[in-house]
């Protein structure tokens, strides 16, 4: 069973809910933020829609809710063994027990420096993986937080299209300012371009 899941642990409703959605899911994206900007403060591409980062993820037999997380970017593959360095040290300093791996031989082009943590802080898991390449991929998934996630989805966003502009579905910086839902009909980061076909037509004699 997931941390945070137990049937002992009640789940928070209404206000109380969104309040402690709001707060984990700040709390671990500002962990994120901190951990990719050791790395670089640049933008970094989203993996998905999916994996923004804020949509609640079902768990638990759906009695509860966590969020799952996925950014890449391209560096210099010949500086993959120092950011990976960099990482571990980071997690380190947060107190975390990170893992570290290195997948196929040197001579491969496809060389992968995995850095692992499970089952610790706010998250099941968070994987930093390094490529000979010089991709650089984070992967996020938190753990179980009590709370109907249904019911969390409506209240952050609602009927609305996410991929109407709502968020940001390509790239995204580690320091941009966070947010936390929507406001029906503003989105977060429409293109602001006027579109032409949208223009009204002006009435004759005006």
């Amino acid at each position: 069973m997931m941390t945070g899941c137990g049937p002992s642990e009640p789940a928070p409703t209404g206000d109380a809910l969104y309040a402690e959605a709001e707060a984990n899911y700040h709390r671990y994206r500002e962990f994120v933020n901190a951990l990719q900007s050791e790395v670089s403060t640049g933008p970094w591409e989203i993996g998905s829609l999916g994996s923004y980062g804020m949509q609640p993820e079902p768990c638990n037999n759906y009695t509860g809710y966590g969020y799952a997380l996925n950014r890449s970017l391209q560096l210099d593959g010949e500086q993959r063994e120092p950011h990976a360095d960099v990482v571990e040290q980071f997690l380190r300093d947060q107190g975390m027990t990170p893992s570290r791996g290195t997948l196929g031989s040197d001579g491969q082009e496809g060389q992968l420096i995995q850095v692992a943590v499970r089952d610790e802080g706010d998250f099941k898991l968070l994987l930093v993986e390094f490529r000979k390449n010089g991709s650089i991929a984070v992967t996020t998934r938190t753990k179980c937080w009590p709370g109907d996630p249904e019911v969390l989805g409506e209240m952050l966003f609602g009927d609305v299209n996410l991929g109407m502009g709502y968020l940001p579905l390509v790239t995204e910086a580690p320091t941009d300012p966070l947010f936390f839902g929507i406001t029906p009909g503003d989105p977060q980061f429409l293109d602001e371009t006027p579109d032409p076909s949208a223009t009204p037509t002006p009435t004759p004699g005006t």
